[in-house]
C-alpha cells in the first residue's frame, strides 16, 4: 500500500511537471516562429529561416534540442533543403503556422517521451540510493544500541545513556543525524528526562530493543522523507542542467562539422578530417571528450581509417550530415550517462557533507545554549542573552551565521526585544529549550538549503 501511494505521488508530480514543461515549451515554440517570421506574414520562407538559424541565438538555442529532427536539421546547411521539404506538407514553398504547429506537436511528444524515459532511470537510481541508505542506517542503529548497552542486558538504562552521550563519539554522531527528535534530545541534558519518558513506552525505566526499534523506524521514515525531497530537488536541477548541456553539446557538434567541412560540401572527406584533427584546436577539444569512441579515434592516426569506415555507414567514402548526426546522437547518450554516474557519486558525497554540516551545526547550537544558560536552569533569560551577545565571541559567531533571523537579531540591540518576543512562543518571558530548538531547526533548514545551492553551483562549474 505504501509503495502504491508513493508511485501515485510520483505520477502526480510527473504529470504536473510535464504539464508545466509543455506550457513553457509551446510558448517558446510560438515565440520562435514569430522571431523567424520577420515580415509577419504568418509563414516562414527559406530566406527567413536561413537568416534566423545563422544569427538569432534564441532560435538556434530552441531548435538545437527541440525534439523534432527536421526542425533540428534547419540548423545544418546540408540538411536544410530536405528538412524544409518534409516540414512544408502543402508544398507551397513556405512553412505556415499549421505546419509549424504539427512539427512542434511531434517535437513535444518526443520531449515528453524522453522525460518519461529519464524518470524511469532516475526512479531506479533513487530506489537504489534509498535501499543503500536504509541498510546503512539500520546497521548503524543496531551498532549504536550495542554500544550503549554496556552490560549487554538487551535494555539501555538511564546511566548507560548518560555515559554514552557524553563520551562515545559514534553514538553521538548517529543520534545527531537519526531523524527522531526524542533520540536526538538524549544528547541534550535539559531534555534527556523528557525524551526518555516518551521513548520508554512501557514505563519500565529503561529503553528495550522494541522501544529502540520503534524510535529508529520513525527516524528512518523521517530521513527517507528528507532524502526523497532531496532526490526530487536534484532531479529537477539535473533535468534543467542536462537540457542545457544537450543544447550546448549539439550546437558545438554542428559547429565542429562546419569547421571540418572546409569546402562547405555538406560532407566530410578524409583529407578535411586529417587537416582538422591536426590543426584545429576547437575540433580537437570537442572530439577528444565527445563520448563516441569512433569520433575520438579520428584523433589517433593509427585508428583513423577504421573509425572512418565505422562512421561512413553508406560506404561512399565520406561522412555526410546524417552519418555525423547519428554518431553525435550516440555520443550525447554516452555523455548523459556519464553525467548521471558522476551525479550518483556526487550525491553520496553531498549527502555526507550535509550530514557532517548538520552534526557540527547542532553541536554548536547546543554548546551555544549552554554558554548562554549561565545558571543552568534550562531556560535563557533576557539578562543572560544580553550578557552573552555582548561578551561571548563563540555565541556571537554562532548566532551571526545560524540562518534564523530572530536569533541573528539578538545581536542587534534595537531589535533584541522584538526578536525575544517572537522566539518566546509561550510568552513566559524566557526562552526554553523547546523554543530554542524550534528556532535552531529553522536556521538549520535555511543553512542546508544554502549548502545545497552551493553544491549545485559547484556541480555546474565542474
Amino acid at each position: 500500500e505504501q509503495m502504491a501511494e508513493e508511485r501515485s505521488r510520483r505520477e502526480r508530480a510527473a504529470a504536473k511537471a510535464d504539464a508545466e514543461f509543455s506550457v513553457e515549451f509551446l510558448s517558446a515554440a510560438r515565440k520562435v516562429f514569430e522571431m523567424i517570421d520577420v515580415d509577419d506574414s504568418g509563414s516562414l520562407d527559406k530566406a527567413e529561416i536561413v537568416t534566423a538559424v545563422k544569427s538569432n541565438q534564441k532560435v538556434i538555442k530552441f531548435l538545437v534540442n527541440c525534439g523534432n529532427q527536421n526542425l533540428q536539421y534547419l540548423l545544418v546547411p546540408a540538411r536544410l533543403e530536405a528538412a524544409l521539404a518534409v516540414l512544408d506538407t502543402d508544398r507551397d514553398g513556405t512553412v505556415d503556422v499549421i505546419e509549424w504547429e504539427d512539427a512542434i506537436e511531434s517535437a513535444l511528444a518526443n520531449k515528453l517521451e524522453a522525460r518519461a524515459a529519464a524518470r524511469i532511470v532516475q526512479a531506479k537510481a533513487a530506489q537504489k540510493e534509498i535501499a543503500e541508505f536504509t541498510g546503512e542506517f539500520l546497521s548503524a542503529a543496531a551498532k549504536c544500541f550495542r554500544l550503549m548497552d554496556k552490560d549487554q542486558s538487551g535494555t539501555i538504562s538511564i546511566d548507560e545513556i548518560v555515559k554514552s552521550v557524553k563520551s562515545d563519539e559514534e553514538v553521538i554522531k548517529f543520534l545527531r543525524n537519526c531523524g527522531e527528535e526524542n533520540l536526538q534530545f538524549l544528547l541534550h541534558p535539559p531534555r534527556l528526562a523528557k525524551a526518555l519518558e516518551v521513548l520508554d513506552t512501557d514505563k519500565s525505566g529503561e529503553l528495550d530493543a522494541k522501544e529502540w526499534d520503534e524510535a529508529i523506524n520513525r527516524g528512518l521514515a523521517k530521513r527517507i522523507e528528507d532524502l526523497k525531497a532531496e532526490q526530487e530537488r536534484r532531479a529537477r536541477a539535473e533535468a534543467a542542467a542536462d537540457e542545457a548541456f544537450s543544447a550546448e553539446f549539439l550546437s558545438m557538434a554542428r559547429m565542429v562539422f562546419d569547421m571540418i567541412d572546409a569546402d562547405e560540401s555538406g560532407t566530410l572527406v578524409k583529407t578535411e578530417i586529417v587537416r582538422a584533427v591536426s590543426e584545429d584546436k576547437a575540433v580537437i577539444d570537442f572530439l577528444s571528450n565527445c563520448g563516441n569512441a569512433n569520433l575520438q579515434f579520428l584523433l589517433v592516426p593509427a585508428r583513423l581509417e577504421n573509425a572512418l569506415n565505422q562512421l561512413d555507414t553508406d560506404r561512399d567514402g565520406e561522412i555526410d550530415a546524417a552519418e555525423w548526426e547519428y554518431a553525435i546522437e550516440w555520443a550525447l547518450k554516452a555523455k548523459l550517462a556519464q553525467r548521471r554516474a558522476q551525479r550518483e557519486a556526487a550525491a553520496a558525497a553531498n549527502r555526507k557533507e550535509i550530514e557532517e554540516f548538520t552534526q557540527e551545526f547542532l553541536n554548536a547550537a547546543r554548546d551555544c545554549f549552554v554558554m548562554i544558560d549561565k545558571d543552568e536552569s534550562g531556560t535563557l533569560t533576557k539578562a543572560e542573552i544580553v550578557r552573552a551577545v555582548s561578551e561571548d565571541q563563540d555565541v556571537i559567531k554562532f548566532l551571526k551565521n545560524c540562518g534564523e533571523p530572530n536569533l541573528q537579531f539578538l545581536l542587534v540591540p534595537a531589535r533584541l526585544e522584538k526578536s525575544l518576543d517572537a522566539l518566546d512562543t509561550n510568552k513566559d518571558g524566557e526562552m526554553d529549550i523547546d523554543e530554542w530548538e524550534e528556532a535552531i531547526h529553522r536556521g538549520l533548514a535555511k543553512r542546508v538549503e544554502q549548502l545545497q545551492a552551493e553544491q549545485e553551483r559547484r556541480a555546474r562549474a565542474a
